[in-house]
């Protein structure tokens, strides 16, 4: 009898809290931005660091996945959250 195979494998995930207050400004942040891998991630990406910029963001962390069909690794979103005042992961395609 043929067996049904989920290709989605299993991952755990970790509970994460919402930052507990609203941003005021942008003036003076250091952000993270996370490129999927993925075809045209880092073109958005860099406008939007652009943008960020102009609106006062002090400092951009561009970090890339290791494998754009899989969830960014833990390490990289502890090293991010812990340096940054928010992340923003970037899809391409």
């Amino acid at each position: 009898m043929p067996q049904l195979v989920d290709p989605t494998g299993k991952v755990e995930r970790t509970p994460r809290s919402i930052a507990p207050r609203a941003l005021r400004s942008l003036e003076g942040l250091r952000v993270g931005l996370v490129d999927s891998g993925k075809r045209n991630a880092d073109r958005f990406l860099q406008a939007l660091g652009d943008r960020l910029r102009e609106w006062g963001v002090s400092e951009i962390l561009l970090l890339r996945k290791p494998n754009p069909t899989l969830p960014a690794p833990p390490e990289l979103l502890e090293e991010l959250s812990g340096k940054c005042a928010f992340v923003v992961h970037g899809v391409g395609d």
